[in-house]
């Protein structure tokens, strides 16, 4: 069953409703097969055909598998799309991923069935792109200099090789091993291209390095208290107890869970076993757990079966009381679990699931009896179904051992499986967003200096409390004075939740981006209510911790969010939005308030309508006479707020205002200069002043302006 509001198939992904255009950073993966020329000369035409569909097929289902669409294919080139329609918070480190299985399929492909020496080569690069469906019937695709840069990057390629650009490699620099190439003077391009070789991957899918600086737990003390009173209560009782810690991504799971785990190993000398779900790319369904049987016997990625099976059965040996046929049964179970053993090959389906199942519970018993026993497993929103069963059905089944599953999750978790509350404890920790002075120490503890109250306050807000979004806009700070544009693996994270949403919900995210940080329910409801559920929608992005409301007021927990979604939306878009706000504003509110600070709103949408209509040659949707109602309303703006001696204010207005009226000589325009200098005098920016001053009076003089 579909949801009535759902945008994708909850199965398989596939759009629901013709995606409108957006802007979206995206990766784009160009590769182009080389070694058909020579069979093209000698083979026909039909066989070509089939051998270049049978390599496509390989190639898009690799595509596939890491989270892309494949755009077009032409020729013998292809183009792939990851980031859009749906994003996912490490599009890039995807695309990559891709770009090397591609590599390794159509070297298999080569060797057993093409009888050709077939490659391909590979640019891939990041950036913001418009993607849409073409007015003339086209199919949904990505425009934008970022697919240029990924086409030329690719003819830099030798044959077999991946080649990234520099956005692609800032993003996943911590994920996999590059070679640099230096600058590239790519054909048709006037500068230099930095690119890198990938070569491969250093971590598994889903894993981030921490780049954080601070070593002290931040505004977690509550959280971390009570999840060490539960395992000290687990140890001490011997109860089993399961413990779940749900939150968004980056707001701080498996820091909780790392330092609380420290903690419980100093005071209570436990072991700690642990695995992770990942993304995509485990064929093993019960990866997180076979990770944790790989831990608890020692077996690392570089040994061999033989290797593997004599550590496995050393351990199982010395820990689990049985006779050798039981040690053995155990031994062949397990190492069928870590996809070694091959006893259990043949046997049914469900029989093998129960025998290896009877396998890790009575080998985790004994662990835990011998020593109080912590197993992790983080991302378990992206585990198959099986194992959170098969946990349950474990920690059901067990008695009287000191032993604590830690679990962290999204909170989209919740959707697909709740914890039973059947074992003998149960924990569910919600995490939310630090508080300001939190996020605030934090940032300090990052910077190592305090940035100064202004800075400070502005990358708290922009944060909305997340650790991994304040840790990022530290990062960004410590490389620059000021904190700019977002990365691509923080807007990636960002798009990824929004992508989630129903298309209601979305849509009032859009208007309320669009309204400010601080939009008041009446302003959503003039702009969105024609749609309909505007409250309703409200009230779900509340529970969803992306709005606050309060007093009437809808703000945006974290104004970095509020950019992100203002960024997906098309200029086109933004100014139809930005003008019925601009005229409602004038017509529903104006008549009954003559505030400052609303002439100062109509005026902002007016004059952002007008700029972004300039800008594209005229929006439909859009008043056609947009611009003469952004100057006249920018000129009482700013009168005003000369008049109340608001200067930073009136000199921000008068910019605007000067940039609205252009180049063209005018007397609107001479006029807004001389009222720009005349702010930035009373501002004592006295060298501003006087170049406008000289301006106006140059232009003055050539129209015998008097």
């Amino acid at each position: 069953m579909v949801p009535a509001d759902a945008r994708f198939c909850p199965s398989c992904g596939q759009a629901l409703q013709a995606p409108g255009d957006e802007r979206r950073v995206v990766t784009v993966l160009f590769g182009d097969i080389v070694g058909f020329t020579g069979l093209s000369e000698t083979l026909d035409p039909e066989q070509v055909k089939n051998l270049v569909d049978r390599c496509f097929a390989r190639l898009a289902a690799d595509i596939r598998e890491f989270g892309g669409t494949l755009d077009k294919v032409v020729g013998d080139a292809l183009i792939a799309l990851f980031g859009a329609p749906i994003a996912h918070e490490d599009d890039a480190e995807r695309a990559v991923r891709a770009a090397l299985q591609m590599q390794r399929t159509l070297e298999v492909l080569a060797a057993e069935s093409l009888g050709t020496d077939v490659r391909m080569r590979i640019g891939i690069n990041t950036g913001e792109v418009l993607v849409g469906a073409l007015r003339a019937g086209g199919d949904y695709t990505a425009m934008g200099d970022v697919v240029n840069t990924a086409s030329r990057l690719q003819t830099l390629a030798e044959p077999g090789r991946v080649i990234v650009g520099p956005e692609t490699h800032d993003a996943t620099a911590d994920v996999f091993r590059y070679e640099p190439l230096g600058l590239l003077q790519a054909r048709g391009r006037e500068g230099a291209v930095e690119a890198w070789v990938a070569v491969e991957a250093v971590v598994q899918p889903g894993h981030r390095p921490p780049r954080r600086v601070s070593s002290r737990l931040v505004g977690r003390e509550i959280e971390a208290e009570l999840l060490e009173r539960a395992m000290t209560s687990a140890f001490t009782a011997k109860r089993p107890t399961l413990a779940v810690l749900f939150g968004e991504a980056g707001i701080g799971k498996s820091r909780l869970a790392e330092d609380v785990v420290l903690q419980v190993i100093a005071t209570h000398g436990a072991r700690v076993l642990s695995g992770r779900a990942v993304p995509y790319g485990a064929a093993n369904a019960w990866w997180p757990i076979a990770e944790v049987m790989r831990m608890a016997c020692g077996v690392g990625p570089e040994d061999n079966a033989e290797e593997a099976r004599e550590k496995c059965a050393r351990t199982v040996a010395a820990v689990v009381a049985g006779d050798e046929g039981e040690i053995s049964r155990i031994v062949e179970a397990l190492l069928y679990l870590v996809g070694i053993g091959a006893s259990l090959v043949d046997v049914d389906n469900k029989r093998a699931q129960d025998e290896v199942a009877r396998a890790v519970r009575t080998f985790i018993e004994a662990l835990a009896t011998i020593q109080p026993l912590i197993i992790t497993i983080g991302d378990v929103q992206w585990a198959d179904a099986s194992v959170l069963v098969g946990l349950d059905d474990m920690l059901e089944r067990l008695h009287r051992v000191p032993i604590v599953v830690l679990l962290t999750a999204r909170p989209d978790l919740e959707s697909n499986w709740r914890p039973t509350g059947r074992h003998n404890n149960l924990v569910v920790l919600n995490l939310d967003p630090l508080d300001d002075e939190a996020a605030a120490e934090l940032l300090i503890s990052l910077l190592g200096s305090d940035p100064g109250p202004r800075v400070r306050a502005e990358l708290v807000e922009r944060s909305g409390g997340n650790p991994l979004f304040v840790e990022e806009l530290a990062a960004l700070l410590r490389d620059d004075a000021t904190v700019g544009a977002l990365p691509a693996t923080l807007r990636g994270i960002v798009a990824a939740r929004l992508d989630a949403l129903p298309a209601g919900q979305r849509a009032v995210l859009d208007d309320a981006a669009v309204v400010g940080r601080r939009a008041p329910m009446t302003a959503l409801l003039a702009v969105g209510g024609s749609r309909g559920g505007v409250v309703d929608a409200v009230d779900e992005l509340v529970v969803k911790d992306l709005l606050v409301v309060e007093d009437g007021q809808c703000e945006f927990r974290s104004d970095l969010v509020r950019e992100v979604v203002y960024g997906m939306l098309t200029k086109a878009e933004r100014a139809r939005r930005h003008a019925v706000l601009a005229q409602w504003l004038e017509a529903e509110v104006a008549p009954v308030s003559n505030s400052d600070e609303l002439l100062g709103e109509v005026a902002r949408h007016w004059a952002t309508a007008a700029e972004l209509s300039i800008e594209l040659g005229g929006i439909d949707g859009v008043p056609p006479d947009v611009r003469d109602r952004a100057v006249a309303t920018l000129r009482r703006a700013g009168d005003r707020a000369e008049d109340r001696e608001l200067h930073v204010v009136a000199l921000r207005i008068q910019d605007q205002l000067v940039r609205l009226l252009g180049d063209e000589p005018s007397v609107e325009r001479r006029q807004a200069l001389v009222g720009r200098a005349r702010a930035a005098t009373a501002l004592r920016r006295d060298a501003a002043a006087m170049a406008d001053l000289d301006l106006a009076e140059t232009e003055a003089r050539s129209a015998g302006d008097d």
